[in-house]
């Protein structure tokens, strides 16, 4: 019996399998389809490390701009200098606030700009138009259910909140919580703040 056993071994040895005799089955690897998730406002942003509520939604829907889950426990001044920065832009802040980040010594003269950057990358204080935006869509029903869901700071509705907009080397445009008004106060006292980012 081990002699037959041993015979046939050697036949299969020596025949084998010429190429292209047996085709293998092996089904190819279907690759997964991208994911791509739409966005509407009050959507929970969570990607890399970059978290916040959803405000603004671009036509594509897949894109827009977010705003911090939380804000400093203490009101944050502008700055502690009366000084014109350039930072005038209404409509972008994130050129204001690099504009702020450019400055010699800018994290001692500038509180608010120095907690925004501890939230890590890319994330700015908005422009005046941004942000009056932005508490105009926060003071909606809407709004309010996102932030209670999804464990985030609510707005003050008491006080102003700070735009990176400045007006001169005095003042810097604000809006009232409560009305959602532009209005324009000294860049030492302090107030409210919210950093936003894009996605």
């Amino acid at each position: 019996m081990e002699k037959i056993f041993a015979l046939a071994l050697s036949l299969l040895l020596i025949t084998g399998c010429k190429k292209g005799e047996v085709e293998p089955n092996i089904e190819p690897t279907p690759q997964p389809e991208p994911s791509i998730t739409e966005y509407k406002i009050g959507d929970l942003y969570d990607k890399d490390g970059v978290k916040g509520l959803v405000f603004r939604v671009y036509e594509d829907k897949l894109s827009g701009l977010i705003v911090s889950m939380t804000e400093p426990e203490d009101m944050k001044s502008w700055s502690s200098e009366f000084t014109a920065t350039g930072c005038t832009e209404r409509e972008c802040g994130e050129l204001n606030t690099s504009i702020i980040y450019s400055l010699p010594n800018w994290q001692s003269n500038y509180p608010a700009f120095e907690w925004c950057k501890s939230l890590g990358k890319g994330w700015y204080i908005p422009s005046i138009d941004e942000l009056r935006e932005l508490l105009i869509i926060a003071s909606g029903n809407t709004f309010a259910h996102a932030i209670y869901n999804n464990g985030a700071t609510p707005f003050a509705t008491d006080y102003y909140y700070l735009s990176s907009t400045e007006m001169d080397e005095w003042w810097v445009y604000l809006v009232d919580a409560k009305t959602q008004k532009q209005s324009a106060n000294y860049k030492q006292y302090t107030y409210h703040v919210r950093a936003i980012h894009t996605f």
